[in-house]
């Protein structure tokens, strides 16, 4: 029987050509081709520039420079995330307070407000599973704001950039790839200016640097994803699509809508009696890859007691996350829902 992954990058021949032809080039390094993908994405998200790194969690420690962010300032985030986004604070010598989130998996302005001191300096505000966040919601705690669009990146000129600086990843099993690598993005040009003289240097005497940039072999790859990336958003429509009819058939009572409908379905969470102790193995056994989602809750990792984080605590217990993404074919996709509706059918 064919294992289904999880997650799975989606490379066509298109991707192979565009690297081979920066590979054939005499440059290889940080150049031309980045800059073009730190234009082009900040046009996609309506902003003004872009400066390209290594990782996405490099992109944090380089929001933060950019905010002036470090010793001592306390930089709010949801206990539900990754925990690169976590150590990335702490790389920036700033204080992690972290926060519960909403029903929706993503945090809400009172998640943050309830955590918010006179040491607050940032907010970094993840879209999870492809879910959007209220951004502007929290322009009313007055606090610069980190948009984390790493897991969720809508079609060109649909939504804008709304963070202070605005984050993207580009790790194989995030929503465009370029192997590794990611992007901060701005509309201010303090914060851009502060961001890229931290990565390339300054020109005005030697300064403290952060060493990451983005290569053009892995900004052409990117590139590449992003000139059939619409075609991959309804590939992931469809399949989420298709997922929903089989699912209200069946067991209707693990689907969150509200939360779905405000999707670009980078993930496909369900909410399942258990959790995934529950049912990873009669996935397995049917050849599917199943997850939580999020590996661990950072609250537990920092010894801070699960009373302060209880919808978060709930979600971590009960979600589930089932494969969904570009690289899916029609046969998978069929045994994708043959899967969740014999396993969930037992549990519910």
């Amino acid at each position: 029987m064919e294992q289904i992954l999880h997650s799975k990058p989606w490379i066509a021949e298109s991707d192979i050509e565009a690297v081979s032809a920066i590979l054939s080039s005499s440059m290889l390094a940080q150049g031309e081709r980045t800059r073009m993908l730190e234009h082009r994405l900040a046009s996609w998200l309506n902003a003004v520039d872009g400066v390209g790194v290594a990782s996405g969690s490099s992109g944090v420690v380089l929001a933060l420079h950019g905010l002036m962010i470090g010793d001592g300032d306390e930089v709010i985030l949801p206990t539900y995330v990754c925990r690169s986004l976590l150590e990335a604070v702490l790389a920036s010598r700033a204080t992690p307070v972290l926060c519960d989130v909403g029903w929706d998996w993503v945090m809400t302005a009172n998640d943050a407000k309830r955590v918010v001191s006179t040491k607050t300096r940032a907010i970094v505000v993840p879209h999870i599973y492809g879910i959007f966040a209220d951004i502007d919601s929290f322009r009313t705690l007055g606090v610069p704001i980190i948009e984390d669009c790493a897991q969720a990146l809508d079609a060109p000129g649909i939504r804008s950039a709304k963070g202070d600086v605005t984050l993207l990843s580009f790790h194989p099993t995030k929503c465009l790839t370029s192997g590794e690598g990611g992007m901060v993005i701005s509309s201010d040009a303090n914060i851009l200016e502060r961001m890229r003289a931290y990565r390339d240097g300054s020109d005005t005497g030697y300064k403290a640097r952060f060493f990451s940039p983005l290569s053009d072999i892995l900004a052409s790859l990117a590139l590449a994803q992003l000139d059939r990336y619409e075609e991959g958003l309804s590939r992931r429509q469809q399949i989420a699509s298709t997922y929903m009819a089989a699912i209200e058939s069946c067991c209707p009572n693990v689907l969150n809508r509200g939360a779905l409908g405000n999707s670009m379905f980078f993930r496909f969470p369900l909410r399942v009696r258990g959790g995934l102790d529950e049912c990873q193995q009669a996935f397995a056994d049917l050849g599917i890859q199943v997850r939580k989602g999020v590996d661990a809750l950072l609250h537990r990792g920092m010894g801070q007691a699960d009373q302060a984080f209880p919808v978060a605590v709930e979600l971590f217990e009960t979600t589930i996350s089932i494969p969904i993404y570009p690289a899916l074919s029609r046969s998978q996709e069929l045994q994708c829902i043959k899967a969740v509706t014999q396993v969930l059918s037992c549990l519910h």
